[in-house]
């Protein structure tokens, strides 16, 4: 796909088909974000555990583990129906220490530091990952509300560590006719909480000479 239609297609989609991602489309995926993907000295800080979320009950637990609003009661969260998508991709912190001393003897790395650089490589990967499924025709959606039971969490998804971020993958509904979910914490059906191309009219976008910053090397 030419990058500028890459980029454009790109959304947070929250409205998912009941259709699978093949398993050689996954595994095709994963191989192409861990043969090219920018990682410090190949250290790959974190560890991508691939879910298939075709189980009704702990769909249900994912979703009130991803409450959206904490001032809201489940009835009128509009929740984050990105994590009902038929696959999630959990990230999670990996043990790499040992790469740390491999050549170099003194070790100066904080445990705070080591979660830090480790969440930052995370934000890299999740990107190449979101791009690399968008460019065969499957849409994405990000989760960071996951700190409703992280125990939980971690205990559904396998993982040693607390899941940091949730990357859910699968076909759209077409975004502009289908603005409704079955919300499965309450059984009833709600609105999307915003139709993904109007993400404007939601959040204001900051100036864009807020975020970018031009200084001269003199």
């Amino acid at each position: 796909m030419e990058w500028n239609t890459l980029i454009e297609n790109r959304y947070t989609n929250y409205a998912w088909q009941d259709r699978e991602i093949p398993q050689d489309i996954i595994k095709d995926v994963l191989l192409e974000v861990y043969n090219h993907v920018p990682t410090k000295n190949l250290k790959f800080p974190y560890v991508i555990t691939t879910f298939r979320n075709n189980n009704p009950e702990l769909r249900k637990e994912i979703a009130t583990i991803c409450h959206r609003n904490a001032d809201l009661p489940i009835e009128k969260d509009k929740g984050n129906p990105q994590v009902l998508a038929p696959t999630l991709f959990a990230f999670s912190r990996r043990d790499y220490k040992d790469l740390e001393t491999a050549f170099q003897k003194t070790y100066t790395w904080t445990e705070p530091s080591l979660e830090l650089y480790g969440s930052v490589e995370i934000g890299v990967v999740a990107t190449f990952l979101m791009l690399a499924l968008t460019n065969r025709g499957i849409q994405t959606g990000f989760c960071q509300n996951i700190g409703q039971d992280a125990e939980r969490a971690s205990e559904i998804f396998g993982t040693k560590y607390p899941v940091r971020l949730l990357v859910a993958a699968g076909y759209g509904i077409n975004p502009k006719v289908h603005y409704t979910y079955l919300d499965p914490r309450t059984n009833t059906k709600k609105e999307i909480p915003y139709a993904p191309k109007r993400l404007d009219e939601v959040y204001k976008r900051p100036n864009f000479k807020k975020i970018f910053k031009f200084v001269e090397g003199n």
